[in-house]
């Protein structure tokens, strides 16, 4: 058996930052903001900066774990395998889609102006992000699906 120990840890890196990120954005949604809720506005605000300030940090860390981690495995796929055009389409739909999670995510992490004015409807932004995850994720297991037929000097390479 043949295993390709940086692509397996590549994967793993994707796929654990991937976790980390959309599931700290369904806490946040489904369990973070309604407790907050019933604190009074100084706790709320004191609570908030604290979790802003080591989320932030873990959200920057996903997305730089997601982009190296992503452009491995695509120049990887696209250098052993034939893609088709239906891959190259979902795949670029998955890319644009994980720019815009990207975006809202460091934005509702973040704390200047703009950040402070979105997170005033963080329900409605943490549902988009999250609704965006779930399709970005249920494109990656279409993705992960489609034929993938060796390339001829990928298939000589890996048969040595």
């Amino acid at each position: 058996m043949n295993v390709d120990y940086l692509a397996l840890i590549f994967r793993w890196l994707h796929i654990l930052a991937a976790i980390t990120a959309v599931g700290g954005a369904a806490f946040a949604r489904f369990a973070l903001l309604p407790a907050m809720a019933t604190l009074g506005e100084e706790q709320r605000a004191a609570l908030h900066e604290a979790i802003r300030m080591r989320w932030s940090k873990i959200v920057a860390g996903a997305i730089a774990f997601l982009l190296i981690s992503g452009v491995f495995n695509i120049v990887r796929a696209e250098q052993l395998y034939a893609l088709g055009p239906t891959y190259h389409m979902l795949f670029g739909i998955k890319f644009i889609l994980a720019i815009l999670i990207f975006g809202l995510a460091s934005m509702l992490a973040g704390r200047g102006r703009a950040a402070h004015k979105l997170r005033e409807n963080a329900r409605f932004w943490l549902s988009v992000n999250l609704l965006m995850a779930v399709l970005l994720v249920c494109i990656s297991g279409t993705l992960k699906d489609l034929p993938h037929t060796p390339k001829p000097a990928a298939a000589n390479a890996t048969a040595e």
